[in-house]
């Protein structure tokens, strides 16, 4: 607990410091103390995973101030806690090139996303959780308005705090309900009252609860506000908020929803068919964005999709009283959330880094990143490879694992699970088979693709060694989640067993270093087999190329259409997801503008229904209302006095007993 208040309180420093300390002095302060912070937090973790069966509490009932660490707890802040080590060091270099001026406010706001993450997951009593999760909307907000150079930035953050605020009013409403039932605040006995609440009742607090807290990663439809803000953050911070504080969002559903011990099945049902459809909505609309920070957005809400997925197997799982399943599922959700968290804060990293170096974002005029930065282009490959689910990272084993748990429909015995989980094993698919068509645009065009910009047009690349080693370790991340899977089910093994009550997964790691579903004879992968198999086929092929050179071949200019190649003729990032936004065309909705004038312009973009046209037809009813109610507020005195004239004779006309007293 001594650590865990370290950690709070050198975040705390850390905002105080970047908003006091003038200059650029102010901001390495306050990524020092990110960093500082995030170590602290990481010892604290370790202890929840491996310490004693018992949590640690710390604070009192009666104010309200009560922290919780145990296993739960313990897991997302080692992965929120190691996303703050790296952004924390990338932050100490240079100055970005989308950091407002001296780069303060990005780092005072990092601090303070990364001290309300903390709160929140430790949080054992609902008013501090609702305090801290507040907290953390607002400083998104001081995030998204203040540290960045956007200038949509006012409309992102507006639009941020009023979905934020609608998802917190669905907790704190479900919250507040579970403690009168409770009789208390705390969360454990909140918990313990929605697993005994009658099934109606149950059925809405869980539903709010899920509307509440998937809001925060991108449950559709609550996922409008993260391409714009996103896009409008430092993506130094953003790196924090994709890779750290999204995971809150998940805490609430593994701490107030899967964690209880009865939950009606159509809640489950209803959460995989949410999950799927947001996990195969988000990366087709990530497929369509020419703005890399806008795409890595909603592949974060793609990827909050399979979460939820995998969380709605385990609800499934603890409705029908299976243990095991339950605790299959809620390892799948696990691992991907550890995946997707280093995956992310990585590319958001590197997308920062793409923009110093070449001075734009836009897929439609990078290239040339892997010939001048091959480190760069590194780290983007393989966090490209693990959002694309590619083997052997982390975001394979990831997926795999969820794919797994979805192919355990015949274990329910339950038709409508069944179809449930047949329709969402054929979403979750495609949204996969669309990640590979994202990514490779990313890397083949975006990365390794020819240059498209003039040399006079590139930025100056400000190189440092805590930048590189920022990226070093995310990718070492990337590359050892999906290798050792094996050993991080182990170490988060007290967390999975302690929500399943039974030993799911030992069930899963039994046969090392196979990784298999705890239902034994179904299927096993061994991830590091897989990856020392790729290195040893493609160093053979390396062998036998040089060993058998090809015939002497003649070599010509390269030429396009009978016209000799420049780089403007090979693909953009639009070109290449063409065919994709053809075939999905009814969710995408392009519109395709033509100008024939001179110069000939052509302009290309998506109108997905889901987005902010269908917010726009939720308000107007409410707008026109507020319309009405505006117009008889003149400021007459004379109007106000008729009111109130025209509402007494009213009473005195409808309740005539009035008139005795």
């Amino acid at each position: 607990m001594i650590w865990l208040l370290a950690g709070l309180a050198l975040s705390a420093l850390g905002t105080f410091a970047s908003i006091l300390v003038p200059s650029s002095s102010g901001r390495l302060a306050g990524f020092l103390m990110l960093g500082a912070s995030g170590i602290a937090v990481l010892v604290a973790a370790t202890h929840g995973l491996f310490g004693p069966g018992e949590a640690t509490l710390f604070g009192a009932a009666q104010s309200h101030v009560a922290l919780r660490l145990d296993s739960v707890s313990g897991f997302f802040l080692a992965v929120v806690g190691f996303v703050a080590v790296t952004t924390g060091l990338y932050g100490l270099g240079p100055l970005s090139s989308d950091e407002r001026r001296s780069g303060r406010a990005a780092s005072a706001s990092a601090c303070a996303i990364f001290f309300a993450t903390i709160l929140a997951c430790v949080a054992n009593d609902i008013f501090l959780f609702i305090f801290a999760w507040e907290m953390l909307a607002l400083t998104f907000y001081w995030a998204i308005a203040y540290s960045g150079t956007d200038e949509s930035a006012a409309r992102a953050a507006y639009l941020t705090i009023v979905v934020t605020h609608v998802a917190g009013a669905c907790i704190v409403a479900a919250l507040l309900v579970s403690a009168h039932a409770a009789g208390g605040f705390s969360v454990q006995g909140v918990v313990a009252a929605i697993s005994t609440m009658a099934s109606p009742g149950a059925g809405v607090v869980l539903i709010l609860l899920l509307v509440g807290f998937g809001a925060k990663f991108g449950l559709v439809p609550m996922h409008v506000w993260m391409p714009h803000g996103y896009r409008a953050a430092p993506s130094v911070v953003t790196a924090l908020m994709a890779g750290g504080a999204l995971n809150v969002g998940f805490y609430g559903v593994t701490r107030f929803v899967v964690s209880a011990s009865s939950i009606p099945l159509w809640v489950g049902i209803v959460a995989i068919l949410a999950g799927s459809l947001t996990a195969f909505l988000g990366i087709l609309w990530a497929s369509a964005q020419r703005d890399l920070r806008s795409l890595a957005a909603l592949s974060s809400v793609e990827n909050g999709g399979l979460i939820m997925t995998a969380f709605g197997v385990a609800m499934v799982g603890g409705a029908l009283h299976n243990p095991l399943l339950q605790g299959f599922a809620v390892a799948a959700a696990f691992v991907q959330i550890a995946a997707h968290a280093v995956a992310k804060s990585t590319f958001f990293l590197s997308i920062s880094a793409i923009g110093d170096a070449c001075e734009t974002r836009s897929l439609d005029r990078l290239g040339g990143i892997a010939r001048k930065h091959s480190g760069l282009a590194v780290a983007v490959l393989l966090c490209g490879m693990s959002l694309a689910a590619l083997p052997p990272l982390a975001g394979f084993v990831g997926e795999w694992l969820i794919f797994e748990a979805l192919m355990q429909a015949f274990r329910t015995g339950n038709v409508a699970c069944e179809v449930t989980f047949t329709l969402a094993g054929a979403l979750v698919a495609l949204a996969a088979g669309t990640a590979v068509v994202t990514f490779t645009k990313v890397l083949g065009i975006g990365v390794f693709g020819a240059a498209r910009m003039q040399k006079h047009e590139r930025g100056a690349y400000p190189r440092s060694f805590v930048r590189s080693l920022a990226l070093v370790l995310g990718s070492l991340a990337i590359v050892g989640v999906g290798i050792d899977a094996s050993g991080l089910l182990q170490w988060i093994a007290a967390a999975i067993d302690g929500i399943a009550n039974a030993p799911a997964a030992l069930a899963m790691t039994g046969a090392f270093p196979l990784v298999q579903p705890t239902f034994s004879g179904f299927s096993s992968i061994s991830p590091a087999g897989l990856g020392v198999s790729i290195v040893f086929f493609s160093g053979l092929f390396w062998v036998i190329s040089r060993l058998f050179p090809r015939p002497t071949g003649r070599y010509g200019e390269v030429w396009t259409s009978g016209e000799s190649y420049r780089p403007w003729t090979q693909y953009s990032g639009t070109g290449f997801v063409n065919p994709t936004r053809v075939i999905f065309d009814v969710a995408l909705r392009t519109v395709r503008t033509v100008d024939q004038g001179e110069p000939f312009h052509f302009s290309s973009n998506i109108r997905p229904l889901l987005d902010l046209p269908f917010y726009r037809m939720l308000v107007r009813p409410f707008s026109t209302i507020s319309r009405v109610v505006r117009a008889t507020q003149s400021g007459v005195i004379a109007a106000y006095l008729s009111y109130i004239l025209a509402f007494t004779i009213a009473l005195l006309l409808l309740f005539p007993s009035i008139r005795r007293w």
